[in-house]
């Protein structure tokens, strides 16, 4: 044994992997110095320094054999304790990690060893510390530095000890009550891609109750459906599992899991619960839009589920469930589009009504629809040019009317455009600095200060092989330019400038 204190710490253990660990890992030992450390083995004082600012120790004797020696430590204290080989799920947690970490250290020679040691192994040929690990390790124990198969379960190379442990208790073998009491401290004993396991560390009744492919699909439906997995219901469990497949889907899970009453009826969402203002229709064309809406959306969902439920890719639970919503939809829908619309429709709102009803047949059917059953206006079916001219016509607007609308609309889309460009170009043209004498004023200064002095007209110029531009003063015979910039934003804030004032004129020279 090995017995290590210091102020306010006292601890004996088997193995001097055991120690290393307590060194590298507690928070105890993080911040004390090696002189206030003691340590012994067998009674016997043993050395303990500090490398790199960590707590070790260091040991007389060839680093191969020193090493070996941890080796043989864990061996016969947690491996092998009786002589026979354990496995991995027979291994407390912590002395499992201990093989794990006789890996990490051997990455580490200067660590454990002094450079004497390290040297004099080099010199003799020996193998690398990992090499030595790896190979002790796989004639010891049968696995190396990737840990063993996992033999219960998929037969892949696994390290992680909770692994191992799952598909023991999924196998039903008789896993040491230590083992168990370990996991039972950890607040998440399993990783999420083998959560299925977490019931087994609680419910005994369900372990080697049935495979692995039956028990993670039950875990996760009866997650999902926060049903609860117990030593009540647990011989239930187990006997609707031999009705499954081998491997079977979730929905085929939840459907016999239901036939047989272990699980509830999937719950209305709270918001169902509450009532809805669905407010009052502002006109007879509002009320038809509504019904229709409503009518289109719950056939259309009842023609989806009845499609998904044929292909069992949802549960009888689900399928019931949002049929029942349906249901319930058509009642709570609310006037507040069809209101809106039929505003549209009575104030001649052209920006709305085409938004929504000049589109391709495919968009905005249900509105169409209904338009066509209170108008007697048919929207699908036509030519563009037709639909649009039967939409001003609903709003009550003839051909001359439209035109003026669609030439006011080109107009506002057209100010709209370069007003946008203009931000465009001026926040461009912001970034950009010039210099007048030893004053320095942005692209944006620069460019109204010269059209505000009477440059007004851009002329441009081949310079070698690149275009430039200027701001030249119109009709006054001066020589004096302003220079523009494609790649600075000025040139084309100059342009957005003088084409609202009306006074853009170009000339190539």
């Amino acid at each position: 044994m090995f017995h290590l204190s210091t102020i306010n710490f006292s601890r004996s253990v088997a193995t001097l992997l055991e120690v290393l660990e307590l060194f590298q890992n507690d928070g105890h030992f993080q911040y004390i110095d090696a002189a206030d450390v003691s340590l012994s083995h067998a009674g016997q004082p043993m050395c303990v320094t500090k490398y790199d600012g960590r707590l070790t120790v260091r040991m007389s004797g060839s680093m191969r054999d020193l090493f070996l020696a941890m080796l043989d430590e864990i061996d016969g204290a947690y491996f092998r304790p009786n002589g026979k080989l354990l496995e991995p799920w027979q291994i407390r947690p912590a002395h499992w990690q201990l093989l794990f970490f006789a890996f990490e250290l051997s990455t580490q020679p200067l660590y454990l060893f002094t450079s004497d040691q390290v040297i004099s192994s080099v010199n003799k040929g020996s193998l690398s510390l990992f090499q030595l690990c790896d190979a002790e390790a796989r004639a010891r124990f049968g696995y190396g530095a990737g840990g063993p198969s996992v033999t219960l379960g998929s037969g892949q190379v696994n390290g992680r000890h909770e692994v191992h442990l799952a598909y023991a208790l999924a196998a039903g073998v008789p896993v040491p009550e230590a083992v168990l009491a370990d996991y039972a401290l950890l607040a998440e004993p399993f990783g999420n891609d083998i959560r299925w396991a977490r019931p087994l560390l609680t419910v005994p009744e369900l372990r080697g109750a049935m495979p692995v492919a039956k028990f993670r699909v039950l875990v996760s439906v009866m997650t999902h459906s926060r049903q609860p997995m117990s030593s009540a219901n647990a011989a239930a469990l187990a006997m609707v599992a031999r009705l499954l497949p081998n491997e079977p889907t979730h929905v085929e899970v939840d459907d016999l899991l239901c036939r047989h009453g272990l699980l509830e009826a999937r719950a209305l969402p709270e918001s169902y619960f509450e009532p809805v203002d669905i407010g009052a229709p502002v006109s007879p064309f509002a009320t038809v839009l509504r019904r229709v809406m409503a009518d289109e959306r719950k056939a259309s969902t009842l023609e989806r589920l009845e499609k998904q439920r044929a292909e069992r890719s949802i549960s009888a639970r689900e399928y019931d469930l949002h049929r029942h919503l349906a249901a319930l939809d058509h009642g709570r829908s609310t006037f507040e589009f069809a209101n809106r619309m039929a505003i549209a429709i009575q104030n001649a709102d052209m920006h709305l009504l085409l938004d929504v009803l000049d589109r391709p047949d495919d968009a905005n059917r249900w509105t169409k629809k209904a338009v066509r059953e209170f108008y007697g206006v048919k929207l699908t079916g036509v030519r563009a040019k037709a639909r649009r001219r039967a939409i001003f016509a609903l709003a009550g607007l003839d051909e001359a009317q439209q035109l003026q609308w669609e030439q006011r609309a080109d107009t506002s889309r057209k100010t709209r455009t370069v007003a946008r460009d203009t931000e465009r170009a001026k926040a461009q043209a912001e970034s950009a600095r010039y210099r007048y004498g030893n004053k320095v004023i942005t692209g944006v200064q620069h460019v109204e200060q010269s059209i505000a002095s009477g440059f007004s007209k851009i002329v441009s110029y081949r310079s070698g092989a690149s275009q430039r531009y200027s701001l030249v003063a119109a009709n006054t015979g001066s020589n004096e330019c302003r220079t523009l910039r494609v790649s600075d934003g000025t040139l084309a804030y100059a342009q957005s400038l003088l084409s609202q004032q009306g006074q853009l004129t170009e000339q190539p020279t």
